[in-house]
């Protein structure tokens, strides 16, 4: 690694990075899928969405946070491989929970919402935004205090 040090030694568990990147990798392909099923919605003029502005709006936020959240778990896994950074096992659960969390949050409050205004899953969005913002704050200091 970039330091000389094994991912063991460095604080990983073995199976930790891979379940990193198959999470990122699955949930990635499941986001695409969502967004080809709001593209065909959209071609076909689907009353359920293009009569409902804010289910629109929420669709296409989860869609584009989760398909960039999941990139970005993929490659904090490729960097703590690498050596680049250390993911210590609550740094990993929070990076793997704020990828989950803030994307559903927009697809619920989308799903089930009131006429004007998002749902009330919608509070998960700024639950998953700071516990994101910790976990990039925790990786930027692992990887500058190196």
């Amino acid at each position: 690694m970039a330091d000389g040090k094994s991912n063991v030694q460095a604080g990983f568990e073995p199976g930790q990075l891979r379940r990193m990147t198959c999470q990122g990798w699955i949930s990635l392909a499941g986001w695409i899928v969502f967004g080809l099923l709001i593209e065909g919605l959209i071609g076909f003029r689907a009353p359920a969405l293009m009569d409902d502005p804010v289910r629109r709006e929420m669709f296409r936020l989860a869609h584009a946070h989760g398909t960039l959240l999941n990139l970005v778990l993929i490659a904090a896994a490729i960097c703590a491989r690498l050596g680049l950074i250390r993911l210590g096992r609550s740094t990993a659960l929070g990076l793997r929970t704020a990828v989950i969390i803030l994307p559903a949050g927009f697809l619920l409050a989308g799903l089930w919402h009131f006429k004007d205004d998002p749902g009330v899953a919608i509070f998960l969005v700024p639950l998953g935004a700071l516990l994101l913002l910790a976990t990039a704050f925790r990786i930027g200091l692992s990887g500058c205090s190196g």
